[in-house]
């Protein structure tokens, strides 16, 4: 296995962090990797270490405001400017790998990204794959906490407050949740107004655009999620004809991470489900 890593101009001018996998032998498909809220890029080894070893490459990088690249830290101007840097990532991708399968996997707020992306570049992408996804973000978020991001997104968009994600329930396996929270590039505590206002705004009209998408799609999500919430709603939404949904009893929020016994299923659906879209 090969590890790259690079970085390329977003948009604005930010430079971009991202990191490759690739297989010993040339790639059967692309993953096209999009991380989550708070978090970064490193953090899927359960998901390359299944698919690279059965020639996948996996590119991904970390959003403006994460991990290695740069911004201000859990910011963003416009939720477009996401969607953005993951085209410009696309490029790369495919002036190095034009003749092979791309498929995009969103997570959480990186679930939220492919579909849009989907949606806006939908002739680009041969499947799209989605986990810890649904149509709202967050089912403990509070009141206080809506009402604040509307108002201050737009008179101090880089406030921050308290994003009330609890660790705890990414994971059922402790040293996943404990590694999350003492990980230097992952910070959850605190979201911008901006961020927040922005997110919400864009998971609210989910509903509405993924009845646009025609491509094979995979939705991976735990039913005891509860960072993201709605799955069971925005699923209904889906009229493409090529569909799996996979809820997950018991699962929670990063169904990848879970105890190895608990995310074998999902890492085996996942290979299974590609091999069969290329």
């Amino acid at each position: 296995m090969e590890h790259i890593e690079s970085e390329f101009e977003g948009q604005k001018g930010l430079t971009i962090y991202y990191q490759a996998w690739l297989p010993d032998e040339k790639p059967k498909a692309v993953i096209h990797l999009v991380h989550g809220f708070g978090e970064h890029s490193g953090r899927y080894g359960n998901v390359v270490e299944k698919l690279v070893p059965m020639g996948y490459a996996i590119y991904a990088d970390d959003h403006r405001g994460h991990g290695k690249s740069e911004g201000i830290e859990n910011y963003v101007e416009s939720f477009e400017y996401f969607i953005e840097d993951e085209k410009k990532l696309y490029d790369i991708i495919k002036e190095k790998h034009s003749d092979i399968p791309y498929f995009i996997l969103g997570h959480s707020m990186g679930s939220g990204i492919a579909q849009h992306f989907a949606n806006k570049y939908q002739d680009l992408l041969d499947g799209l794959i989605i986990s810890g996804a649904g149509n709202t973000v967050g089912e403990d978020v509070s009141g206080f906490v809506i009402f604040m991001s509307k108002i201050f997104s737009k008179i101090a968009p880089k406030m921050t407050f308290d994003s009330n994600l609890d660790a705890n329930f990414l994971s059922h396996d402790p040293e996943v949740v404990q590694a999350y929270i003492e990980d230097p590039l992952v910070h959850y505590k605190e979201i911008t107004a901006r961020l927040a206002k922005e997110m919400m705004d864009y998971f609210s009209i989910l509903d509405e655009i993924v009845e646009d998408l025609t491509i094979p799609l995979l939705v991976q999500c735990g039913s005891e999620d509860k960072a993201v919430f709605g799955i069971e709603e925005l699923k209904e939404h889906y009229k493409m004809e090529d569909k799996t949904v996979n809820i997950y009893n018991g699962l929670y929020h990063e169904v990848y991470n879970e105890p190895p016994e608990k995310r074998e299923q999902v890492l085996n659906d996942l290979a299974e489900w590609l091999d069969s879209h290329i």
